[in-house]
């Protein structure tokens, strides 16, 4: 296989494709009738992952992205960004032809996605809402929009489904800060004390509103609850403020594997 292929960085399509499998699952969707959705979606994964690597590959001290693009210019990254980006937004031209109001989440989860990576990315706090709604709650809303056909702009939700969009937002973002921890990233910018104080608390209110959400609606999310072997994992990761997982590239590493493995699992439970 060429050593190109991992510029795409399938390893975390996961974070794109569980939230779009447990919309389809949790409405009892048929996954066909959004294979363009998640085609799209996949696609644009990958421009979203090398537009990380067109943005760092002027650090030299990431040294990660530094392994990864050697040999490449910047122009040959901005060319795979392109494509990538053009393939999905191709997949998304009959949904939207169908549903007009796709077209709002879809152009603003984009825009969501290209401000994180050349430009939002280093401010705390505004990166993590831009990845929970542009990760989260809008492909789900895609989702639910794409079958149901809604004339509406805001598709109706079910209060069970408030919950889990709360639970997994916490979740995720639990996962996420802990990745900029292991990165060097924004969180990076405060001391280790403020680092760990954020991490528990984002980790606790993940697993306590994930438990709650689970004992209110059993039936619907309960089959969800090896996901919080995320918070839990975070939490243990960051028990000592002298001993955060800075650099920890293989810690960064079984967190992708739990992801894919957790993705192998919604994958399960759809079909």
């Amino acid at each position: 296989m060429s050593k190109g292929f991992k510029l795409l960085r399938l390893e975390y399509l996961f974070t794109v494709l569980i939230p779009l499998f447990i919309a389809i699952y949790l409405n009892g969707y048929d996954i066909i009738d959004n294979i363009e959705i998640i085609g799209g979606f996949a696609f644009w994964a990958i421009t979203g992952n090398t537009l990380n690597d067109f943005k760092d590959m002027d650090n030299p001290n990431d040294q990660e992205t530094q392994e990864r693009i050697e040999g490449y210019s910047k122009k040959e990254i901005a060319v795979l960004s392109l494509g990538s980006f053009i393939l999905g937004s191709a997949l998304f031209y009959y949904p939207i032809l169908d549903n007009v109001f796709l077209l709002f989440y879809i152009s603003a989860t984009a825009l969501m996605v290209v401000l994180y990576c050349l430009f939002l990315k280093p401010i705390l706090g505004i990166n993590w809402i831009l990845l929970g709604v542009s990760h989260i709650w809008f492909p789900y809303f895609i989702i639910k929009l794409n079958v149901s056909n809604s004339n509406m702009l805001f598709p109706t939700l079910e209060l069970f489904e408030w919950f889990f969009l709360s639970s997994a937002s916490l979740v995720a973002l639990s996962g996420n800060i802990i990745h900029e921890v292991i990165d060097n990233d924004a969180i990076t910018k405060l001391n280790n004390r403020s680092q760990q104080i954020i991490i528990w608390v984002v980790s606790l209110s993940a697993i306590s509103i994930s438990i709650f959400s689970i004992v209110l609606f059993p039936l619907e999310l309960f089959l969800f609850t090896p996901a919080l072997i995320i918070p839990l994992g975070v939490i243990y990761m960051a028990r000592s403020k002298e001993r955060l997982p800075q650099n920890a590239t293989s810690i960064k590493d079984i967190g992708i594997i739990t992801g894919n493995l957790l993705l192998a699992f919604v994958v399960i439970i759809l079909f």
